[in-house]
């Protein structure tokens, strides 16, 4: 069994004593697609779980799915999005069905609780609507209905959608291999491929002019494109020039339309609260989050490195670890 080299990212100390530590990895690709690693991957295969979205329907600037059926900036986005179940995000959801004419029955995402838990709050049972999947899943009928594909298996691997999403991020991550393949939380096919690879799929997506529809709409629609306390949407509150996608198993990947550069996080015990240390003091390590010149509450919500008892009390917090700062700001 191949054992995942990782190095220590984020400690948590508590009353001064360390008492947690979290591992992980660090991926750079500058403006040249030279890229630079904190830990050493060995070529490890990743699957790309959620951070694979925008990726995935990406498939649609080539089909043109946004023109042939008058998508808006808002239905792009979530249709790239890991949402959060609000009625901004499953009307919108709506409002896609509605424009290919089909309707929530059709969606082959499950029904579970939104990731909202005000929305949690507001309903006894779920609708395939509140899955945080539900916009990918609408862009994929969207592409079958344009293309008079079969909607009724659409999510098995051998479907034509899924092979033309398979050879798009083959394309865009510039591999050479076969990618592995497994279903996704909600069922449809993910596959993986090293980290490194994978920065450069996130680099042809956003600093390609064929995807600007795309990208601009997710950019500019940072609530759609997550929720309330995600941290993909307030880093791109935090910073109107970054592209950024959440994934689940403690992925974060990062794109600075500013810089042409891209930086991808992989905690390996998935640690949400210590991947938001990760990926925020890296941004303000690279210098695309100015920690003195942006919203400071803002900031501290999504940073969130206080570790505190029931009643609010401040007893420790989460670092980046000293080693990892220096190594991480080198990479720069």
């Amino acid at each position: 069994m191949q054992k995942l080299n990782s190095k220590l990212l984020v400690q948590e100390f508590r009353s001064n004593l360390l008492e947690l530590e979290f591992y992980g990895y660090v991926i750079f690709c500058d403006k040249n697609k030279n890229i630079k690693t904190y830990g050493n991957t060995e070529n490890h295969l990743f699957f790309h779980r959620s951070c694979s979205k925008p990726l995935q329907a990406s498939l649609m600037c080539l089909f043109n799915t946004d023109k042939y059926f008058d998508f808006t900036d808002e239905e792009i986005a979530v249709c790239c999005a890991s949402h959060t179940g609000t009625p901004v995000h499953t009307e919108l959801v709506n409002n896609i069905l509605r424009k290919i004419n089909l309707s929530v029955d059709d969606l082959q995402c499950p029904a579970i609780e939104p990731l909202s838990s005000e929305e949690q709050k507001k309903f006894d049972t779920y609708s395939k609507l509140h899955n945080n999947c539900s916009g990918k899943h609408a862009l994929m009928l969207a592409i079958c209905r344009q293309n008079s594909w079969d909607i009724k298996n659409y999510l098995d691997k051998n479907h034509p959608l899924q092979i033309a999403v398979y050879e798009q991020i083959k394309s865009l991550c510039e591999t050479k291999y076969d990618m592995p393949y497994t279903p996704d939380g909600c069922g449809a096919p993910n596959w993986a491929t090293t980290l490194e690879d994978f920065s450069k799929g996130f680099y042809n997506l956003f600093f390609d002019e064929k995807y600007s529809r795309l990208k601009h709409a997710y950019m500019k629609n940072p609530f759609v494109s997550g929720g309330d306390n995600r941290l993909d949407s307030q880093i791109m509150q935090l910073n109107t020039k970054l592209a950024v996608k959440v994934g689940a198993g403690g992925l974060c990947y990062v794109s600075n339309t500013e810089t042409n550069e891209v930086l991808g996080f992989k905690i390996v015990d998935a640690n949400m609260q210590a991947r938001s240390i990760a990926v925020i003091e890296t941004l303000m390590l690279a210098g695309w989050i100015d920690k003195n010149s942006i919203d400071k509450k803002l900031l501290n919500n999504s940073i969130n490195n206080f570790v505190k008892t029931e009643t609010g009390e401040i007893v420790g917090k989460y670092e980046l670890c000293e080693e990892a700062k220096k190594q991480i700001s080198q990479m720069f």
